[in-house]
């Protein structure tokens, strides 16, 4: 209390008058720490609190009693808490909207799966009713046809039914035989390379007159990579992405992969897919 009141009188503090006066209008060096009552920071960067209560003592004679509490520890403690509290605020609300944008992806995600779908199924569809119509394979009917009409139609099958046995279906109608070299991985991963195998046999059967489609799969400790080719005639110019490309693309790089086409000599789809990204 002595070095206290050095600080507040310079001087020893004789009457609780003249220390009240003191607190009330403390001098430079003493600084009231704000939202705290009776509290104040002195010079030495030490922090404390006042308290006047009224005490008896064994006569029943009452006198009034300051006491000073050196609460710098406390008031460090308090500040760091409530330092910590506001940046949990601030964390807390970009979480929020950080929320937001996975569910805007999310929904972007699905409504690029399901148009990718669409496209997949019309085109498989097209396709399917060019070669019945001009007599490419007699192993087409028109019942293949219809019925390939009808799963487009309903949508249902395009988007519910799994990649592979989209693929299959879809290379069966068409004459087509899978062959796949290697072995592939479990997951959406899988989805991703049949999705990719069922845009490729779309266009072979298409634009090459393909037969047969292959897929070799290759891992190493980081990256899948698939290359996919067919059978059919080479391609006279270079390959021009269109909506199933686009698309296919589109969600392979949303998995962190990456997408090449060779044109020339021969048509090959090139994937990789970074294993931990995809994790």
């Amino acid at each position: 209390m002595y070095e206290l009141s050095q600080y507040l009188l310079h001087s020893s503090i004789q009457y609780l008058a003249e220390a009240e006066q003191a607190l009330a209008s403390p001098p430079d060096g003493v600084v009231p720490i704000a939202h705290a009552e009776n509290t104040y920071q002195f010079p030495d960067q030490t922090i404390w609190k006042f308290e006047k209560r009224i005490v008896t003592d064994r006569y029943k004679e009452t006198y009034t009693q300051l006491t000073a509490a050196d609460v710098t520890q406390l008031h460090q403690a308090l500040t760091q808490f409530a330092i910590d509290n506001h940046k949990l605020a601030q964390d807390a609300e970009k979480l929020k909207e950080l929320s937001k944008t996975v569910e805007a992806v999310a929904r972007e995600k699905e409504a690029l799966a399901a148009k990718s779908a669409m496209h997949d199924s019309l085109a498989s569809c097209i396709t399917v009713t060019k070669q019945f119509l001009a007599g490419d394979l007699d192993r087409i009917s028109a019942e293949v046809v219809l019925r390939e009409w009808e799963k487009s139609i309903a949508f249902r099958d395009s988007v519910l039914e799994p990649a592979k046995d989209s693929l299959y279906h879809a290379a069966k109608s068409s004459g087509v035989t899978i062959r796949i070299t290697g072995k592939i991985p479990d997951g959406d991963m899988s989805e991703l390379i049949y999705t990719a195998m069922q845009v490729c046999l779309t266009n072979a059967v298409q634009y090459a007159k393909a037969t047969e489609l292959a897929a070799c799969i290759r891992k190493n400790d980081d990256i899948i990579t698939v290359m996919i080719r067919n059978n059919g005639k080479q391609p006279e110019q270079p390959v021009r992405e269109g909506g199933g490309l686009t698309n296919l693309r589109r969600r392979i790089e949303a998995a962190g992969g990456t997408m090449r086409i060779q044109s020339l000599p021969e048509f090959i789809l090139c994937i990789e897919i970074p294993k931990r990204k995809h994790e």
